[in-house]
């Protein structure tokens, strides 16, 4: 009797285990379906741990050489002005574990072109005592409407730049020179390394032009300094 009751409960488990296999893909064939490209990070460890389908399909990378690169090899792959992008993700969702950390920005496809892609980031899993940081993060591909709105785009960015000039000149000549650095994709460390200064005053300097302009993060005073022409 108790060899019968074992198998059947052995052929319980068995069928919820296909049961549940199925589901998943289910939800993975809905999931590669989609139009969008999702990723999921692990910053602690400093990998991916997940891409669907249509990132090979967007980017030209094989999803499946995902779990052989970390994040910084992804970070490689964005454009230089755009490098601060997921630092910037990790600094806001780290201080806003419940937010959505969005960004427009250009992406490397593996034949060498780049990508304008639209993001919204998420913390997937936050478990401080268990050391686990996953951002789960979710992109559209803009290449397109961006290259066929270019010559509109050029209108508005000589627009922003005339608006902007007012604004620009509120900045001290020392902040302006941490600005461009920012611009090129310098974390904070190698600013203050590359000007020999404190990270402390980099962070100052920082506050500083974002008390002056408005802004609210980095990701926003880096986007006004491309808008108004500062390289």
């Amino acid at each position: 009797m108790a060899n019968t009751g074992n198998e059947k409960s052995e052929s319980r488990l068995l069928r919820k285990y296909l049961e549940l296999q199925n589901e998943f893909g289910i939800y993975e064939k809905i999931i590669n379906s989609l139009d969008a490209i999702i990723l999921i990070l692990d910053f602690n460890k400093s990998n991916i741990i997940y891409a669907n389908s249509r990132y090979e399909k967007v980017t030209g990378y094989p999803a499946t050489m995902q779990a052989d690169f970390d994040t910084n090899e992804l970070i490689s792959l964005y454009h230089p002005e755009d490098q601060c992008y997921l630092d910037e993700a990790v600094e806001y969702l780290l201080g806003n574990p419940e937010g959505t950390f969005t960004a427009f920005y250009r992406f490397r496809h593996a034949k060498g072109h780049y990508l304008w892609l639209f993001s919204s980031s998420q913390v997937f899993r936050l478990l401080p005592e268990e050391d686990i940081f996953e951002i789960i993060t979710v992109s559209l591909d803009f290449t397109r409407p961006v290259k066929y709105e270019k010559s509109m785009k050029n209108f508005v960015k000589d627009r922003l730049r005339g608006l902007n000039s007012a604004e620009v000149s509120k900045i001290s000549k020392r902040e302006l020179e941490v600005l461009k650095l920012f611009v090129a994709g310098f974390t904070t460390r190698a600013v203050a390394a590359k000007l020999n200064i404190s990270h402390h005053t980099v962070n100052n300097h920082r506050k500083n032009m974002l008390k002056k302009l408005g802004l609210k993060n980095l990701a926003a005073l880096v986007n006004f300094a491309v808008e108004s022409g500062i390289d």
